[in-house]
Formats: C-alpha cells, structure tokens, sequence
C-alpha cells in the first residue's frame, strides 16, 4: 500500500512538474516607459500564478525587429507568440510557420472586435492574428509655437460633441500652420512628416491617412489595383506641395522610427505625426512637459472626413512544440479584465483600448482633452485600407514599404504625383497577381 502511495504520489508530482514548469518565448518591441514594462509584467506574472507557465519577454528594438523575425523564421528558430503592430502574421503565413487562431477568436466572442480589424488579419479566410491594443496617433504640435503664429490652442466642440481646433480642420489648414511656424534661419520648422522607408509605419501610416482622406484606395471594391484615380494623384499632389512648401526640414527623408519624435521632443520641429508614443518619451531632462503639448484632431480631406491609417497591436501565435500554452497566453492577454488592469497600471496613450467592453470601464472617463482627441480619432482608424484583399498580399506590400517609397520618390527622387501613382498601381498589379 505504501509503495501504490508512493507511485501515485510520483505521477501527481511529475505531473504538476509537466504543467507548471514550462515557459514560453515572446518577442515584443522595447518600451522606454517604465509603467508599460510593468503592466506586461504583471499580466505575464499572473499568468504564471494561474497555470505555473513562465512568460520569457524578448525587448526587441522597433527598428531590428522585422529584420530579427525574419532572420527566426527562415532559420525555423522563431518565438512562441509576438506582439507586434505590423502585421507579421500576414506577412508571414505563406511560409506556414504561423497558427490559425479563428477556434481562439470565436470561442472568446467575435462579437467584440470590430470586422474590419479581423478582416486586416484574415488570409484565405483564416485569421492570422489577434487584435490586442490599438496605438492611438495623432499631429502633436508645440503650443508656444501655435501661439507665436496667432492660434488658438482651447478645443472647441462641435454640435455632435466631436472636438476641433479653430481654424485647423483641413490639411491646407495644417499647411497653413506650418508654414508660419517654420523659421528656417534659425533652424526651427513646423512640421516633421516623415518621408523614409526607415520609418516603419509612421511614413506609411501618414501617407495611407492623408490618401484615404482625399477619397484614394490601394483597392477597389472588387479588390482589383485601386490607385489609378484622380484623388490619388489629387493626394500625392498634396505631399508635393507640402514638401515645396520649405515647412519639412530635408532630414524627414532619412530618419528612422524615432527620427521625428527626437527632433520633436528637442524642439527643432513643432509638429510630427506619430503614435502618442512621443508623450511616453517626455521626461525632466527633456524639458519638455506633456502640458506644452497639444494633439489636433485629425484633418480632413476632399473626402470630407478625416481617416487614419494605424495597424492594431496584435498577437501572433507561431506553430512551435508550447502552441497550446501560447494559445492559453494569448486568451489570458485578451481577457477584458487582464486588459483593464494593465491600463490602470500603464495609463492612456501610448496604448488605448480597442475593444468596447474595455473602454466603457470607468477609469476612462477621465481622460485629458488630448487624450479624449486620441480616443476621438481612434474611432476613425481604418486599419481596413485594403478590404477586398483575401490573400493578404497588399497587407505585406505595404509592411515592404511601398507607400514610404512613394514618399520618397517625391521628396528625394522629384517624381510627379502622376508617376508615383502610375508605380503604386504596378507594385499593386504585381502583388496581387504574384
């Protein structure tokens, strides 16, 4: 009898060794802000409470990582699960490395994700990705500057309660505004848009935005090459125009993904376009004080509305030995209430809730005026840019850097809008029929 106990007790021990004694890899890019290290630490620490999985974070620098995942990939060495905004389960489910998680997504409720954020992460019909956090991203401008050049830096409502600011509702206004706050003799200029393929997302995410606001696609409704229409080059006639204008200094066509939040945050710009990642940066030694700053809602085109192209944090989940305790991971950091304590720990900003039932905890009611506008332009992501794209092909076209090329054959190359078009809809062409 002693020596059945024994055995028994053997197997029971050997067997919460199996199940809390294992890890799993994930890779997710650097985060200089303390508090936003904490919340992914505490929701990995609890993770490991509940089911005895350890969370190994992998911290990879924004500007290595897509050159990292590739190197993993092609040498079959590659992470349990990313959290990444740039799409590298589409990207990557050609190579058949990557999980489906449709099962994962149903059974915690479709419901609550909004399909045109599915529908960016679906190849062939398969979903490749979770969506998990959005990065809010706005035109952050220098308040002393807007006052120098005679505006009003107060929001204003408008009679559906959506906020603007006087005399910056446009993209001629924000030209305008430029354009008075640059003093090139002293080195100073009013905006920092960035036209470089180094500047993972922040160039594709400006130039998708200003196209979709003038009413131009990638895609049309069939899901055919969608660029060769008037209000595309009608689009990239602005960018022209913006770059001749002198308010742009000639580094935007160099800088990488940090470029114009250091040149912002130094001053040597006074407005940028980017992820609210800049408010995360400022700290004492900066000078520079979340309350100098003011984010402008986001402007309209020809279109008539204002759009903003920003890929989703998402999680992926690679086929490797741990899938299944990925799997488990992925429900436990998607869970709404793992996802509001990481806020209550993290804040607003650089993330914001994509889901419903996690923005409507009380503790985002009391959010700043800027971070109500982040909030406000987060409703006017369309992260569907490409909604007639069932393979997925023009999602990796454009993580290939086709729009920050377009950039950059106007401002480096002196390309006409026409002929930027005219290699959009070849690229395109090409991609689809690949």
């Amino acid at each position: 009898m002693k020596r059945l106990y024994a055995v028994v007790s053997l197997f029971f021990c050997m067997s919460m060794i199996s199940a809390f004694g294992e890890s799993i890899e994930v890779w997710m890019i650097t985060n200089p802000v303390p508090q936003i290290i904490q919340a992914f630490d505490d929701a990995a620490a609890n993770f490991e409470t509940k089911t005895g999985v350890k969370v190994n974070f992998v911290r990879v620098p924004t500007n290595d990582f897509h050159t990292k995942l590739v190197t993993s990939i092609s040498a079959k060495q590659y992470p349990d699960l990313v959290i990444w905004n740039i799409h590298p389960g589409v990207e990557f489910q050609a190579t058949g490395a990557v999980a489906d998680v449709g099962d994962l997504v149903n059974s915690f409720g479709r419901k609550r994700f909004t399909e045109s954020v599915l529908g960016t992460a679906t190849v062939g019909g398969k979903l490749y990705e979770i969506p998990f956090l959005s990065r809010p991203a706005g035109l952050h401008v220098r308040k002393d500057w807007m006052k120098k050049a005679g505006y009003d830096t107060t929001f204003t409502k408008d009679a559906n309660g959506i906020y603007y600011v006087k005399g910056l509702r446009t993209w001629e206004d924000i030209l305008a505004l430029g354009v008075k706050m640059t003093d090139k003799a002293n080195g100073k200029y009013g905006m920092g848009f960035q036209m470089s393929r180094k500047g993972f997302g922040d160039s594709a995410g400006f130039g998708l935005s200003l196209l979709f606001s003038y009413g131009g696609s990638l895609l049309d409704a069939k899901g055919k090459v969608g660029i060769n229409t008037p209000q595309a080059i009608e689009a990239f006639s602005f960018v022209k125009k913006l770059w001749e204008s002198g308010a742009m200094p000639a580094a935007v066509t160099t800088w990488d993904g940090n470029g114009n939040n250091q040149y912002f945050i130094k001053g040597d710009i006074g407005m940028a376009y980017n992820s609210n990642s800049i408010m995360a940066k400022l700290t004492p030694e900066t000078g520079t004080k979340p309350e100098d700053l003011m984010i402008i809602p986001y402007p309209s085109g020809p279109r008539g509305q204002s759009m903003i192209w920003s890929n989703p944090e998402t999680i992926t989940i690679f086929k490797t030995p741990k899938l299944e305790l990925s799997k488990k991971f992925a429900q436990h950091m998607i869970d709404t209430k793992t996802q509001v304590d990481m806020f209550k720990t993290m804040g607003f900003g650089y993330y914001s809730p994509l889901r419903a039932d996690v923005m409507a905890d009380p503790q985002f009611n009391s959010l700043t005026d800027n971070e109500k506008v982040m909030m406000q332009d987060a409703t006017k992501i369309v992260d569907a840019c490409y909604p007639a794209d069932p393979n997925g092909k023009i999602g990796a076209l454009v993580n290939a850097y086709v729009i920050d090329d377009a950039l950059s054959r106007i401002a480096v190359d002196g390309w006409t809008p026409q002929q930027v078009v005219k290699e959009l809809a070849q690229k395109i062409d090409e991609a689809l029929n690949d």
